[in-house]
């Protein structure tokens, strides 16, 4: 049985993720914090769902801003089976206001839920995954690293940073046959907890500055939803091609796949770049880091 450790697993992408590979036949170790206090009730209701289909979880308290805590989550996932087969980066906390309104420590406070806990996961999880050589670490990234929109500033930071954590450390650990896969979701206005628990602005007396282009910022959820053009975006797809691509076989895995059903542009983007990529590394003398071993 292949285990999968989510972070963020108690609402939106990760619980549908969690909820789709309990039903696949994964071990899932469902990442949440205070799993028997706050977050209790998702807790039982993912137990529930895997009691209903047959399948396995255990929803571990995981706390991506803590290294004790990734670390701590890990282990149980080795001490009970052995190994780690899998790790899905999928926390993450919403920024939606005016750039300059957002204090240093919002900023901070997004990198290190964006990024800098999933380098604390990945610390916590690459030595088991260099020590098996094998392993697959998968990020829930985002097309918004392909092109920047208004009014989420300190979001997008995290996500490149993300984004460029991802494909670092994807180079550098494949000769360990450690797989790295990007799941690029596009816009998804509802089915997440993000927009309820977005964090905004803290300094109003900078917000008020902008008053005069409220009308930019108030655009911000009509303009998405324009680029859906009136297509649905069900999150479960998010889920769904997270279970599709799992299953392929090692070394056929893509770096980048792309779950939208707007009209971004993303998959234009990602050809220049991954052409240009492999022209650098060719020159660089570095093209067999492309490659899982």
């Amino acid at each position: 049985m292949k285990t999968v450790l989510i972070s963020g697993a108690g609402s939106g992408m990760g619980l549908l993720t969690a909820q789709t590979l309990i039903r696949q036949g994964y071990a899932v170790y469902a990442g949440v914090r205070d799993p028997n206090g706050r977050s209790l009730a998702r807790r039982e209701a993912l137990e529930q769902h895997a009691k209903e289909h047959g399948g396995y979880v255990r929803v571990v308290d995981m706390d991506i801003h803590s290294e004790e805590s990734c670390q701590s989550a890990v282990d149980q996932v080795v001490s009970d089976h052995g190994h780690l087969d899998i790790v899905i980066h999928n926390a993450a906390h919403l920024f939606i206001g005016v750039y300059e309104g957002f204090t240093p420590e919002q900023l901070m406070s997004s990198l290190n839920t964006n990024v800098v806990g999933a380098h604390r996961l990945n610390r916590a999880a690459l030595p088991q995954m260099r020590k098996q050589r094998s392993g697959v670490l998968l990020y829930v990234g985002s097309t918004i690293t392909r092109i920047v929109t208004p009014f989420v500033g300190p979001y997008i930071t995290g996500k490149y940073a993300l984004d460029s954590l991802a494909e670092v450390t994807a180079y550098e650990a494949n000769r360990f046959g450690i797989e790295t896969v990007i799941i690029m979701p596009g816009i998804f206005p509802d089915g997440t907890a993000h927009f309820q628990s977005a964090v905004y602005p803290a300094d109003q007396a900078v917000v008020e500055g902008y008053e005069e282009f409220k009308d930019d910022f108030d655009n911000i959820g009509p303009g998405l939803r324009a680029l859906l053009r009136g297509a649905d975006a069900p999150v479960q797809g998010v889920a769904d091609e997270i279970a599709r691509v799992l299953e392929l076989p090692k070394g056929q895995k893509p770096m980048r796949t792309i779950v939208d059903y707007s009209d971004y542009g993303t998959p234009a983007i990602n050809a220049v770049v991954e052409t240009q990529t492999a022209r650098v590394f060719d020159i660089m003398g570095y093209e067999h880091l492309l490659k899982v071993s």
